[in-house]
């Protein structure tokens, strides 16, 4: 069986940490307790661990135990991984297989995760020397496959020296001798160039094995006798045995007595060196030669045989409730890393859920803030352009109210101007006392006219500059007597008689403008609708808290179906001729004045004939000088022009 274990383990650590000769094994000893930085104690004891194995596998296991606990204690991934590859050394060497290639998977496993290249390799190449020992040949190549490929693209080459040494060594026959050779001088070449004496010693043996194959006997047999003594002398032990072993194997069937030279002389470097392994193969080898003829040596072989099965099943029963501890270990630190990383997660988790829902939360409120804000926006436009329809309806009105002033207001001076006028044509048929008297009424016609076109402008400009009601006390029979000037005329014309029976002691509480509106307007009407040879009344009422006015006559009166809605804007009146629209329009006209004057305004039929139109106004103060008459006083009617 082929062992390149160890020089591939001690190339490997070459690697890393540059070639270190046995004698530095003593150097690094005496530093090893100057050392204060703990990484750099963990490498030494490391060192210390791949060297050692050479000289004393014991000491090699303990430093590499102490390298793993504190590399494990400090978290230092790179130096528990190179403990964990010493220890499968170990146990290699010690001959348990199946707990080295645990190590070795172990270490293999952290060094991926390390991403450490050269480690990757040789940790391939390890992996692979065990399932050959363990002859699962078809793994052990797959497995040096992969480290060829790995190692194609490494900067450091000195570990694709040994593997391609130990491809030739353990399966010569899968690679052609063109191939072989290409192998062998890339490996000599690659140990020539780091001035790796222990891989120049394995390319020695490797061209042995091909004389050997291509039936070159004596030069195979020269160059491993000369490796041997080269080993021996370089004190690289664990090469050196299985050159012995291949040298005792060649002359087994020959020469007895140089095959029990070879093996005896393996035997020996075994016992002292600890390895348990090539002791079993070379106290089998010899108990197989002694048992045939001489059974003396044969019993004290097959003695040493059962010391070492003992001492191996021992160790290997220590070994494996070592390393079930440290996969306890391991998995419970694996438990507690995956419960700290879910516990990581888990609050990572909550604290974006928490995030998010102070988000929502946030989006949410700023999206009720600007509904709210959007509906407080559509309710002041509603609002705005509510009272911009109102506002409108209030114009509109204003308009329609200002051309039935217009229309009734001036409608009567005027009217009288034109009759004058037409009288006037006729110059001739008047005295000069009659003309001059009708100068006169002309110009008192005109005053009227000038002095309502004035009132009518003042009210005007009080709506166009929005309305502010100051009522001030007024006497009522004053108030009456003007307003009937204008109508005079007409009136007399029309055989009306208008009388004002107002008492003079009577103050009202009023707007003149608008309260001269509401008389001038009942007057023309009462005159409108009165047939001819009849009377108009004016009267007024005193009572503590209003006074009422009232404008009678004597005409046909109003349908009851008409009497509710005469003052209201909102009724769609139908109206039997112009002289009643005319009329209704001015109606509710007043009702909106006395609505601003705080009034009350209505209309009724008399018990006997005609219609009353009546308003009242509340009396906002009271005057000690004024007296007001709860009974009508007679007055004389206008003196006829």
């Amino acid at each position: 069986m082929k062992k390149h274990l160890s020089l591939l383990l001690l190339l490997i650590f070459a690697g890393k940490a540059g070639y270190c000769q046995l004698k530095d094994i003593d150097k690094i000893q005496k530093q090893l307790p100057l050392i204060t930085d703990s990484i750099k104690y963990v490498d030494a004891l490391n060192r210390l661990g791949m060297l050692m194995y050479e000289r004393n596998i014991d000491n090699s296991f303990y430093y590499a135990k102490l390298a793993r606990a504190i590399s494990t204690r400090l978290k230092y991934k790179q130096g528990e991984a190179d403990a964990l590859n010493v220890i499968g050394i170990v146990y290699d060497l010690r001959g348990n297989l199946q707990l080295s290639l645990r190590y070795y998977n172990d270490a293999f496993n952290h060094y991926v995760v390390l991403r450490d290249s050269a480690n990757i390799v040789q940790t391939l190449m390890n992996i692979a020397l065990v399932f050959n020992e363990r002859k699962e040949d078809k793994k052990a190549i797959d497995a040096l496959k992969q480290a060829l490929a790995r190692g194609a693209g490494l900067k450091k080459d000195s570990i694709i020296s040994l593997l391609y040494c130990n491809y030739l060594l353990l399966y010569p026959d899968s690679v052609s001798e063109n191939l072989a050779r290409i192998y062998l001088d890339r490996a000599r070449r690659i140990a020539t160039k780091y001035k790796d004496e222990r891989v120049l010693l394995v390319t020695d043996q490797v061209q042995a094995n091909i004389y050997l194959k291509n039936g070159k006997r004596k030069q195979g047999i020269i160059q491993l006798q000369k490796a041997a003594a080269e080993g021996i002398a370089l004190d690289v032990n664990y090469v050196t045995l299985d050159i012995l072993k291949s040298l005792g194997d060649l002359f087994i069937l020959t020469d007895s007595t140089k095959a029990i030279y070879y093996y005896k002389q393996g035997l020996a470097i075994s016992e002292l060196k600890g390895y348990h392994f090539y002791g079993k193969v070379f106290g089998k080898s010899l108990y197989n030669i002694y048992k045939q003829d001489n059974l003396r040596e044969a019993q004290r072989y097959s003695s040493k045989l059962l010391e070492l099965y003992e001492a191996e099943e021992v160790f290997n029963n220590t070994s494996g409730l070592d390393y079930i501890d440290y996969a306890i270990k391991d998995q419970q630190i694996e438990a507690l890393t995956t419960r700290a990383e879910n516990r990581y997660t888990l609050m990572l988790v909550f604290g974006f859920l928490l995030l998010l829902t102070g988000l929502s939360v946030g989006i949410f409120y700023r999206l009720y803030r600007l509904k709210r804000r959007h509906n407080e926006t559509l309710e002041e436009l509603n609002r705005t352009v509510q009272l911009r329809n109102q506002k409108l309806e209030v114009d509109h009105e204003f308009n329609n109210r200002l051309v039935s002033i217009l229309a009734h207001d001036f409608r009567q001076p005027l009217g009288s101007l034109k009759t004058l006028a037409t009288v006037l044509k006729d110059a001739d048929a008047f005295t000069h006392e009659e003309l001059m008297m009708l100068v006169e009424t002309m110009e008192r016609s005109s005053d009227i006219a000038l002095e309502i076109f004035e009132n009518i402008l003042q009210w005007i400009k009080q709506q166009l500059s929005g309305f502010s009601y100051s009522p001030v006390a007024l006497p009522l029979r004053e108030l009456i007597d003007e307003a009937l000037q204008p109508f005079a005329i007409i009136a007399r014309e029309n055989k009306i008689t208008l009388i004002n029976n107002v008492d003079s002691n009577i103050h009202i509480d009023a707007d003149k403008e608008l309260v001269q509106f509401i008389h001038r307007n009942f007057i023309h009407n009462a005159i409108k609708f009165s047939p001819e040879n009849s009377c108009i009344t004016i009267t007024g009422f005193g009572a503590p808290d209003e006074v009422t006015v009232c404008v009678q006559d004597e005409g046909k009166g109003i349908s009851p179906e008409k009497l509710p809605g005469i003052f209201n804007f909102k009724i769609d009146m139908k109206y039997s001729s112009e002289k009643e629209k005319g009329a209704g329009v001015a109606l509710m006209i007043c009702s909106d004045f006395i609505d601003k004057m705080n009034g009350r305004i209505w209309v009724e039929n008399n018990k006997g004939k005609g219609a009353s139109f009546c308003y009242a106004l509340p009396v906002i103060q009271k005057s000690s000088k004024r007296t007001i008459s709860n009974t009508p006083v007679a007055a004389n009617a206008l003196p006829d022009l």
